[in-house]
């Protein structure tokens, strides 16, 4: 995976994670012991531990791990980090299970990212909330043909001049169409009509090539890991 040069995580981790929240509907973050901790309230996923500066405090990684170890109940552990190796050796021997497949966390200039209309015979449908005025908002972009409500979508939340880009998805009988990439861009136009800058995501192993392509880059891997099950 190719990467931009090197440039402190944690700040763009804090902006990404306003964004994923606000996109997600979940309550602020608190940020504590060099992590963000989310309340997800979800069975299996209580709260999500999000660290800040993995590479450069691994004792505070180690801690963390133990504290999601011992948790009464299941709390995820989120580690973007530039040492991937080192992160799942350190989780590991804290009795965490790290995915074997890593995520990425990415950024992409908008001021130059393309935005591609959808494809005949697909209809594109945006609606947007504005959650502060001129500061946030959410928008969810959808593409349909007749008789078929949802072939793909999105979300984006815009927080100042970031958007922060979630839950693109594709119907599998609607794959490899380019819908992804035009719920993509409807979400890049109309942010950039609200004055966004920067795009921010995680990224799934499978989606990282429809953001390369579109110009997103690398910043850091993403490891996950909880308790086994």
């Amino acid at each position: 995976m190719s990467r931009t040069s090197p440039e402190p995580l944690a700040p763009l981790i804090r902006r990404w994670q306003r964004g994923w929240g606000l996109a997600s509907a979940l309550a602020p973050a608190a940020e504590a012991d060099g992590a963000l901790h989310v309340d997800l309230g979800r069975p299996g996923r209580k709260t999500e531990r999000i660290v800040l500066d993995a590479d450069q405090h691994p004792e505070r990684l180690r801690s963390l791990a133990a504290r999601v170890a011992a948790a009464a109940e299941p709390d995820w552990l989120t580690v973007p980090t530039n040492d991937p190796e080192r992160t799942v050796r350190l989780v590991r021997e804290a009795g965490l299970v790290a995915d074997p497949d890593h995520e990425a966390f990415m950024s992409a200039d908008l001021t130059a990212h393309p935005t591609p209309g959808a494809p005949a015979p697909y209809a594109a449908r945006l609606s947007e909330e504005h959650v502060v005025a001129g500061r946030a908002a959410v928008f969810r972009a959808h593409l349909s043909v007749p008789g078929i409500t949802r072939a793909a979508g999105g979300v984006g939340a815009l927080v100042n001049t970031d958007l922060v880009v979630h839950a693109i998805r594709t119907e599998p009988d609607h794959r490899r169409r380019g819908l992804g990439s035009a719920v993509l861009g409807a979400l890049v136009a109309r942010a950039r009509e609200h004055g966004a800058e920067k795009g921010l995501l995680v990224s799934t192993p499978q989606g990282h090539g429809l953001y390369s392509r579109l110009g997103w880059r690398v910043r850091a891997s993403v490891v996950v890991a909880h308790r086994a099950p």
